[in-house]
């Protein structure tokens, strides 16, 4: 496990359950970086509860809507690994929070336009929330949430 995913960085559960939760989190990074849709089957959750809240405004509702999305963006963005830094979080015997920021950059390589609010061809930041429940004796992503980190001063110097 690289240093960027230290399991002390995630309060309560168990050490093997951090540990586990941050190699889920992981094994979700590196499916991204080629929308390997296959491979995020047993990561995400297949309950019909699960609410996803992707980087382009828009909402999924299951893992088979977020999974048609991938299908999509597999033909028509090239992207990286979405680096992780600031990585925090809290684990209980059933659920688990993991908040991170994350650096990455990807390529519209899609015949038609891409469609608009989303950054490519430049490096950007972007912030996390995955939420992971235990299923089956496993941890996996039952919600996230995924914006855009602002580069604009903040609201009243705060």
């Amino acid at each position: 496990m690289s240093p960027e995913m230290d399991p002390a960085k995630l309060t309560g559960g168990s050490l093997a359950d951090r540990r586990r939760v941050l190699e889920r989190m992981h094994q979700y990074l590196e499916v991204n970086a080629s929308f390997d849709w296959e491979g995020l089957q047993d990561i995400w959750s297949s309950a019909p509860d699960a609410v996803f809240f992707n980087l382009n405004g828009h909402t999924y509702k299951g893992r088979e809507h977020w999974t048609r999305l991938w299908q999509f963006y597999r033909n028509n963005v090239k992207s990286a690994y979405w680096t992780p830094f600031e990585i925090g979080g809290a684990v209980t015997d059933d659920l688990a929070v993991v908040w991170c920021e994350r650096q990455t950059q990807s390529e519209w390589i899609g015949s038609e336009p891409p469609q608009p609010g989303r950054r490519y061809g430049t490096a950007f930041t972007s912030r996390s929330t995955m939420v992971f429940r235990k299923e089956d004796g496993d941890w996996r992503v039952i919600h996230v949430h995924f914006s855009e980190v602002s580069t604009a001063p903040r609201p009243g110097g705060v």
